[in-house]
């Protein structure tokens, strides 16, 4: 496991901080079979926030059984935690806006996504007009375990407070792991069992902010003439 259900059930928490400095936002493209899904994090306070997307064909009640899980996208869709757009695949430019239009009022210090999709993603931003730094990542053991490991660092250390999310818990639930024969851990998405994007999202946008708030604060220097 990534982490446990117990160790993110300890992130969740009915008083969030407040949405303060900039936002980090995480990506997890999906196709028509699997989730859409963007993480909101803010490495100043630590709060994160995630919705995932659905395109409307099949429904998500018939999604639900296919996937062996009941009702429960309705329910994601009832708490507002799961939205529908597109038919048989999601737009990726207008849900970039969606996405954007979530935090429109927030900073945007960066968009963190997987490097495989960077073509489809790349030109999306472009038609969305969305103007933030990009930073691709692999999902390799590399770039995935660096991500899978300061992500883990900063739910242990208390840096991740999200509201109770049954989409998170969810995800997170069915999120498992692989290791190399040199113990570096990647998330394994061929062989988690549920829909893992919004925990996927969620790491690309907690390892992201993490190394940013690990960056030297510039100092202002003052000049004698």
């Amino acid at each position: 496991m990534l982490i446990t259900l117990d160790e993110w059930l300890s992130c969740e928490t009915d008083a969030l901080p407040p949405r303060q400095g900039g936002v980090v936002i995480g990506i997890d493209l999906g196709g028509s079979a699997s989730m859409t899904a963007a993480a909101f994090y803010w490495p100043e306070t630590g709060r994160l926030e995630c919705l995932g997307t659905f395109p409307s064909m099949p429904s998500l009640l018939d999604r639900g059984q296919a996937d062996g899980v009941a009702g429960r996208y309705v329910e994601m869709q009832d708490r507002g935690e799961l939205s529908v757009l597109g038919d048989k695949t999601v737009p990726v430019a207008p849900w970039l806006v969606e996405v954007m239009r979530h935090v429109e009022d927030q900073p945007v210090i960066a968009i963190t996504m997987d490097r495989y999709k960077q073509a489809e993603l790349g030109e999306a931003i472009s038609r969305a007009g969305i103007r933030a730094p990009l930073v691709w990542r692999g999902q390799g053991f590399r770039d995935g375990g660096e991500d899978a490991e300061r992500f883990r660092r900063a739910a242990f250390d208390g840096l991740v407070k999200a509201k109770p999310s049954l989409l998170l818990r969810s995800a997170f639930a069915d999120t498992v792991c692989l290791r190399d024969p040199a113990n570096n851990i990647k998330i394994a998405k061929a062989r988690s069992t549920g829909r893992i994007d919004a925990a996927a999202a969620s790491v690309l946008a907690v390892a992201q902010g993490a190394r940013i708030a690990a960056q030297p604060k510039s100092k202002a220097r003052m000049a004698w003439f």
